[in-house]
């Protein structure tokens, strides 16, 4: 069984991810599963075996706040040499409409396996128009409850006592978009060309027109020659 759609470079391709949006992508993936598993052990106590994995709770705690750091450091990456990447995510977010909509009602039976008629979507579909709210919202409380428990002297008892419900509640919605937006974007049949989008930079330009057709069409379609 395949994973992973395999790559196919003997046809003809289409960027859709330059290397800052990738670095930052892969930095910020590496960074939070390791502030996932250390935060596990943490947080659920009495698992040896996955603290074990860290030299112990004290080495997870340890691993936990590096990664916390390195997590920091990769979205200023992201946002300071991929401003202009960020500012078109945005705006690109906010190009939500009746086809998003049209989208996320046949989404179920996409994911399910059977063939659908997708809308017009542009560079995100509406998913992942969902999924650019919910994570990075649930990342920056993560990031923001962290530091504030991390350095409870700097903050008030109150304000430190409420981060932490904050910072569990939020690890479990951004654990759970993090595994759909994963399989989504790696593994299932359907979508799993986007891997090789933020992989190497590309997908298939029959991919492109098939599930952003909006946003081929706008880069590199007519529309787009003609501008």
């Amino acid at each position: 069984m395949q994973w992973i759609p395999e790559y196919q470079g003997d046809v003809e391709r289409v960027e859709r991810f330059n290397a800052v949006a990738r670095i930052t992508h892969w930095g910020h993936t590496v960074t939070f599963l390791l502030c996932l598993f250390t935060g596990l052990a943490l947080f659920l106590g009495g698992v040896d075996w996955l603290a074990a994995i860290f030299g112990g709770y004290r080495g997870a705690g340890l691993v936990h706040r590096i990664a916390a750091v390195g997590m920091t450091l990769m979205l200023g990456f992201g946002v300071v040499f991929g401003f202009m990447g960020v500012i078109e995510w945005v705006k690109d977010i906010f190009r939500f409409g009746i086809n998003d909509i049209k989208f996320l009602m046949v989404f179920p039976f996409e994911f399910l396996g059977f063939k659908v008629k997708i809308a017009p979507q542009t560079r995100f579909n509406g998913g992942e128009k969902m999924n650019s709210v919910v994570t990075p919202t649930m990342v920056i409380l993560l990031v923001l409850s962290g530091y504030i428990m991390w350095f409870p002297a700097l903050f008030p008892a109150g304000l430190v006592r409420f981060c932490y419900p904050v910072h569990d509640l939020a690890m479990i919605f951004s654990t759970v978009m993090v595994c759909m937006h994963g399989y989504l974007g790696s593994f299932h049949l359907g979508s799993g060309e986007s891997f090789w989008g933020m992989w190497k930079g590309t997908v298939r330009t029959d991919w492109a027109k098939h599930h952003h057709a909006i946003w081929y069409e706008e880069t590199y379609g007519d529309k787009a020659k003609s501008e």
